[in-house]
């Protein structure tokens, strides 16, 4: 399947893998290149972004304190 040839309904599919740099140099560049030139997917890979920093900081911002994990722990080993 050649990126250059794709529709930007296809390309989406691809826009996760851009995002956790896993596409391979040469897709990536395309890909970055239609950003560039296609303002639909571009609005629609800054809001992916977006999303993606949230979930990261919610995910960092919502971990428990180390005591209460050791609490939690020690709670669940006296469990019968």
């Amino acid at each position: 399947m050649k990126l250059e040839t794709l529709s930007c309904r296809r390309r989406v599919a691809l826009l996760l893998d851009y995002l956790d740099r896993e596409l391979p140099g040469p897709e990536r560049k395309l890909l970055a290149r239609h950003r560039a030139a296609c303002r639909s997917c571009a609005s629609l890979l800054t809001t992916l972004e977006r999303t993606v920093r949230t979930l990261r900081a919610l995910k960092r911002a919502s971990k428990p304190p180390a005591s209460a994990r050791r609490a939690l722990a020690a709670s669940l080993r006296n469990i019968d």
